[in-house]
């Protein structure tokens, strides 16, 4: 575990903001997949999912990670392969258990064209969903080098707009009430 630790932290100097970004999706994660029926061990299992969901990206250049303008395409394929990689790292710590398919799966899309292995709906686990949507929202509502920040309201558009193709449509309304403090759905359960 300190070894995944000490990544995370080398990771996070070398990608501006990636620190606070991880802490982000996990808290928002973790309010998210309460709403959805996770409890105990299912939740600290997402927390430590969204904490790492991205440190496999400390085998990404620097360069494309802070890269200012679009991506090549040659650059997009590296950037996925952070989910492998990560999936990897966090695998030899046993006490991880599923973490690994958390990490792996974050990048999966509701309708299979995510990646790396191109899962679908209910196939990919309810943890790897939620950091998924929770990691687009903290995404779209944060400044990058490539542009500015969305104001929530517009974020929380996109993943309507999304929900049923890239994401989840349960999880993406489960953050919509977390994010507006709404308590109707803490007791909702999806597949």
């Amino acid at each position: 575990m300190t070894r995944l630790l000490a990544l995370s932290e080398a990771l996070a100097r070398v990608h501006m903001g990636t620190a606070e970004h991880a802490q982000s999706v996990a808290e928002l994660a973790e309010r998210v997949g309460a709403r959805l029926g996770m409890r105990g061990a299912e939740l600290r299992t997402l927390r430590w999912g969204a904490l790492l969901h991205d440190v496999g990206k400390i085998e990404v250049r620097r360069e494309v990670l802070n890269k200012p303008g679009p991506l090549t395409d040659a650059e997009f394929e590296e950037v996925k392969q952070h989910t492998v990689v990560g999936a990897l790292m966090v695998e030899r710590v046993s006490r991880f258990g599923k973490v690994h398919h958390l990490v792996r799966w974050s990048h999966e899309r509701w309708d299979g064209d995510g990646y790396p292995d191109r899962l679908a709906g209910v196939a990919i686990p309810l943890g790897a969903r939620v950091i998924c949507v929770c990691d687009a929202f903290d995404a779209m509502v944060s400044n990058r080098p490539y542009r500015s920040a969305m104001s929530e309201a517009e974020a929380l558009a996109e993943l309507r707009a999304g929900a049923g193709s890239q994401f989840d449509p349960a999880v993406v309304e489960a953050l919509v009430a977390a994010v507006a403090g709404d308590d109707s759905l803490e007791d909702a359960r999806i597949a």
